[in-house]
């Protein structure tokens, strides 16, 4: 699949993707060892920013944003750390832990859509989602 993505849909984007995780764990299981994550911004014309994810044989999912510009590094960070994760699903490592640590600082990196309540880290809010929301009929995994 190839698309080209406006930075504005880069925040959805990235949602949808965390948010598949959560119904379809197996499938970040299945990809944690065999995909891999690039998220590269060009400093030169024409600025682009290319996000891929593959594997050593194939490209799976390619996006170019085109207005990349002006844009501050740290969106991207962000971006990188939150796609990271959200296709490796619930086998995030210790790295991508600590990329999102240290690119959301101490900003909320995750609110629950059913309670609102929020979690600091990853693993603390899939925790949540299959302790307290999983399969009990109030939206995730009903």
């Amino acid at each position: 699949m190839r698309a080209q993505l406006g930075t504005f849909a880069l925040r959805r984007f990235i949602n949808a993707v965390v948010d598949s995780t959560e119904v379809t764990p197996s499938l970040g299981e299945m990809v944690h060892h065999h995909l891999e994550v690039d998220w590269a911004r060009m400093k030169t014309t024409p600025y682009h920013a290319l996000f891929a994810v593959h594997d050593s044989r194939e490209r799976w999912i390619e996006l170019r944003i085109e207005d990349a510009r002006g844009y501050p590094d740290a969106l991207y960070e962000r971006g990188r750390a939150l796609l990271s994760i959200g296709v490796n699903g619930a086998l995030v490592t210790p790295e991508d832990e600590d990329r999102a640590r240290q690119a959301f600082r101490t900003r909320v990196f995750r609110t629950c859509r059913t309670c609102g309540e929020h979690f600091a880290s990853w693993l603390d809010y899939y925790a949540h989602i299959k302790t307290a929301h999983w399969e009990t009929g109030d939206g995730v995994g009903a």
